[in-house]
Parts: structure tokens; sequence; C-alpha cells
């Protein structure tokens, strides 16, 4: 198992003694996939291997390959380049959350016949967030001017071309997006993806024909002639990004249902800067929208184009 990389900046992190850390009553990411080695189910990759190019053709052979589904792994690449042969110090994971059945009942903490009871009892009986005052993603901060040099902005992180030949650019897959309702104060959080097209400026397609609830949220903004603030999460503990992705009533907070998930609060701390590593805060201009351009798909399709919010 890999250890845990130490992202460099400008400043020296900050770091908390054991006795001072937030109280955590559930896995976050690097405690699942030890999980998942345990059970066998993680091949780490400690070559180089190019994100651009390699990453997700090696971890899709598996699914395109005729392996059985139950003989699925997830990957932990620790030596990741990109094509002009940059290095990273930052690990990836693929496939970490469902690339199995089994996989995925890891990370959900039951029964795989207990899975559609935990959701239900989540949703009927959520739980509010804890409110912290420091979190491992505070430990790294980076902002202003710093984020315009190389390497300390979006640049600077190890997001994949998840379809080489037909993304046109790196796109964040597992990243959750948190806004906040101007009328209601109710947080929404959902599962998109990110383009990166500049170290500042981040595209998100937020599937504008569902409606979901950053989009009604932007709309609201708009009318206002005000900026969205967004936090933008990488690397969530796996109840969060399975909670993510799920459909729950517009006036229900996905991180109310994530504590359910788990039965214990989920730790939050205030996006208040710009964050590096686990998490990051934008605004998006209302009236700023940037062209997105065809992509792969999970389908094996190609997307079409059109327009979505960009996030600085």
């Amino acid at each position: 198992m890999a250890k845990k990389s130490k992202i460099s900046s400008t400043a020296e992190p900050k770091r908390r003694d054991a006795d001072t850390a937030p109280r955590r009553d559930y896995p976050d990411l690097h405690e699942h996939l030890e999980a998942l080695e345990r059970a066998g189910l993680l091949i780490t990759v400690d070559r180089s291997i190019d994100k651009d190019t390699e990453m997700h053709p090696l971890v899709r052979w598996q699914f395109r390959g005729g392996i059985e589904e139950q003989d699925r792994k997830a990957f932990l690449f620790t030596q990741v380049t990109d094509a002009k042969r940059r290095k990273y110090d930052i690990p990836v994971a693929v496939g970490a959350l469902a690339a199995s059945r089994e996989i995925y009942r890891i990370g959900m903490g039951c029964a795989l016949d207990g899975i559609n009871e935990t959701w239900n009892r989540a949703m009927a009986k959520p739980i509010a967030p804890r409110i912290v005052e420091d979190a491992p993603c505070h430990e790294v901060v980076i902002q202003g001017s710093d984020l315009d040099k190389p390497g300390m902005g979006l640049d600077g992180l190890p997001i994949p071309i998840s379809t080489p030949g037909w993304d046109i650019a790196p796109f964040t897959t597992l990243s959750q997006y948190i806004t906040k309702d101007p009328d209601t104060g109710v947080q929404n959080m959902g599962i998109y993806r990110g383009q990166v097209k500049a170290p500042r400026r981040l595209g998100m397609n937020p599937s504008l024909e569902l409606r979901p609830g950053i989009y009604t949220h932007w709309e609201k903004m708009k009318a206002r002639g005000e900026k969205l603030p967004a936090a933008v999460i990488l690397g969530a503990p796996p109840c969060v990004a399975f909670t993510s992705a799920q459909k729950v009533p517009e006036a229900l907070d996905e991180l109310h249902v994530a504590g359910g998930l788990v039965g214990t609060p989920i730790n939050v701390v205030k996006a208040s800067r710009p964050k590096r590593r686990s998490s990051s805060k934008g605004t998006s201009t209302p009236s700023i929208s940037s062209p997105k351009r065809r992509s792969g798909s999970r389908t094996g399709t190609s997307t079409s184009r059109n327009t979505t919010p960009s996030w600085r």
C-alpha cells in the first residue's frame, strides 16, 4: 500500500496532532483503499503511468476484455505522469468505488442484500453534519496570485484524460459540487464532470436537461446578477461520493443523507478560501458560459456540443 503523498506548496503544511484531529466514525478514502487491499481487490501500480494516454484505457480493459464482474479490481497509481512527462506527487485511484458489486458493498459498509435497506434508512433518518474548525483539506492552502504559478492551480492536480482520442482535455469525473439555494439556504451536492480549461477555470456540465439543484441555484443567482459560490470536492469519503450520485428530494441536503448512510455525522469545514488537496472553492459568473466540445461518454458514444457554466 502506498503511503499518503504529501503535496508540495510554498509554505510547509500545518499538521495536526492526533489528539486534536476531528473525530470521525466513518472511513475516508484512504481507509477504504486499505480495506480493498485487505480484500485482495486493489492493484497498486508503482511504475510510471501516463494519465493522458495510459491510465483509463488500462483500467477499462477489465470491463471490455472479458473479465468476469467478480474479478474486477480497483487500481491505485502511485507514479503518475502526463503526456509532457511531468511527474505528479499525488496518487490516483480508479475504479475504487464501484468496479464490482463487492467493491461497492465494502464502500457501503453492509451486506450486499442490505444495500437497499441501508439507503432507505439513510433517507428516512438523515443525520446533520458536524462542523469542525480544521480538516485535512486545510493542510495545504494556495490562494491569490500563487494560483497563477505553474503547477499551483488545477494544473497541479493529476486529472486524467478519460477517453484519449475523444476528450479534448482532462476531466474530473468523481467531483462533488456543493452549492446553496439562495432562497431556502438548503445545500445541494451533485456529481458532475469538470473540464479543466485553464489553471484557474473549470467547466462543468450539470446535465441541464435534468435540471439538477445546482442548475436551479445558478438560474436564481443569474436572475440576481450575482455569482454562485461552489465547493468542489475530490477524494471524498465513499459515503459522500455515493450520496452525491443518489436522487434525493431538493429540500434534503445530501450531506445529511451521507450521515444517515453511515449512522454518524459527517465532518464538514467551511470552504472560505480556495483550497487544494481534497476540496476547492470557486464562483460561477451567471453571464459567463463557455463552449463544451464533444467528449467520450461512458456509453461508448460521444456527447454533443453545448455551453456550460465555468467556475473560477
